[in-house]
């Protein structure tokens, strides 16, 4: 009697084993691919579903919404979205920056790559620069961040409005100095932008506040001097006027409203009050003269 085994029948039975096995995988593969596919459907629902209640003015829901397709489908690639809208939600509708800080950091801290980080940690910058001095610190601190990294995804106005931010927040504090660090900063690495005359302003305005002024004379004049008393340093000139005044320079004062006069048209209201100084100057000085 032959005991050997029967190879071929044995290669048949490693066969079917084989195939049920690729069957057993591609059923596994497939029930993976449908739930996944069923799962962002449902987050996709749900995420619409949530935007259309914010369109709708039903905020607590639309974040109700946001906030389930979150933890119901933590891999699904709208969840960075639904944090940041949940956070905008919180921030500009229902003003509650307790909750808008919690969703702008979850956000954050799981999501650097995405899309919404720059704006998300922008939006933490607003909020925190609310809370006090404190919160005003963490927001510079952000804004330090944001200006660190390779790549700032903001338009150059975008930057530009933010630069501005971050002054602000110095003036604020009474941070003087660093609020002119940044603003040189921005004519230094911006010199075209429209914002710079603005900048200009802000440094006199500054120096100004400390009763600097001779520095402030010499940013108000080197704006005036680099825009050829154009519209734009409209600020500059009127601080300029006001500081002559204040030092009992009147003749000056007097000649720099005139040139305020030479940039607006009669019917706006800096182009009356600018006469009206002047009428009161004048008759200051002739007073002076008499006696």
């Amino acid at each position: 009697m032959n005991y050997l085994p029967n190879r071929t029948l044995y290669r048949n039975d490693s066969k079917k084993t084989l195939r049920y096995r690729l069957l057993f995988l591609f059923l596994v593969l497939l029930f993976g691919w449908t739930l996944m596919s069923c799962q962002r459907d449902e987050g996709q629902r749900m995420f619409d579903k949530g935007r259309s209640l914010w369109e709708a003015g039903k905020y607590d829901e639309a974040i109700q919404n946001l906030i389930v397709l979150t933890t119901a489908y933590p891999d699904h690639h709208l969840v960075d979205d639904s944090l940041f809208w949940v956070a905008n939600i919180y921030e500009h509708y229902l003003h509650n920056p307790k909750q808008a800080i919690r969703f702008y950091r979850s956000l954050n801290s799981r999501f650097e790559d995405s899309e919404h980080h720059t704006q998300s940690m922008l939006g933490l910058a607003r909020v925190r620069s609310l809370q006090g001095d404190e919160g005003k610190r963490k927001a510079i601190r952000i804004f330090r961040e944001l200006q660190k990294q390779d790549e700032y995804e903001l338009t150059n106005e975008e930057w530009e409005q933010n630069q501005f931010r971050l002054v602000q927040l110095f003036f604020e504090l009474k941070n003087y100095e660093q609020a002119r660090v940044e603003l040189k900063r921005l004519i230094f690495e911006k010199p075209k932008s429209d914002y710079v005359p603005e900048a200009y302003y802000q440094i006199g305005r500054s120096y100004y506040i400390e009763g600097k002024n001779d520095l402030a004379k010499i940013a108000f004049l080197q704006a005036e001097k680099k825009y050829g008393f154009g519209k734009e340093t409209l600020s500059s000139a009127l601080n300029l006027a006001d500081l002559y005044e204040e030092t009992g320079r009147l003749k000056e004062a007097i000649q720099v409203y005139e040139t305020i006069l030479s940039r607006l048209e009669e019917k706006e209201v800096f182009y009356q009050l600018a006469s009206d100084r002047i009428r009161i100057l004048k008759s200051r000085l002739r007073k002076t003269k008499t006696g």
